[in-house]
């Protein structure tokens, strides 16, 4: 099962959390603004492949990595707003932090985490 929890910091207007659910091989789409994910939770059931879209609908560029135990497995190059990317990785059953490593992003918030079952 898969997992992402995503916060967003420096804004009172914190949107509230959302999780969905995605097979192994399946597409998660992910949105990004400043500074969040949505949703920002994703349970991958059977771990193997997952293809992560990201729309971009912030002013800023953004990315989202992947990493475990603070290597990382794979992700979206950054680019601008109004912009799509996706990226394919292969994953295990475990936990996995997703985030935004332009910049400050992940230090104000932008981050997740994803579940592998």
């Amino acid at each position: 099962m898969l997992l992402l929890a995503v916060g967003c910091g420096g804004d009172d207007s914190k949107q509230s959390s959302r999780t969905v659910t995605v097979d192994d091989g399946g597409t998660v789409k992910v949105t990004a603004r400043e500074y969040a994910f949505d949703p920002d939770r994703v349970v991958v059931q059977d771990g193997g492949s997952l293809t992560i879209e990201l729309e971009n609908d912030g002013d800023l560029a953004h990315n989202i990595r992947v990493r475990r135990d603070g290597e990382e497995i794979g992700g979206t190059p950054s680019f601008p707003g109004g912009r799509t990317e996706s990226a394919r990785i292969r994953l295990s059953p475990g936990k996995y932090e997703l985030l935004c490593t332009v910049g400050d992003h992940t230090e104000l918030g932008m981050k997740g985490e994803l579940r592998v079952r």
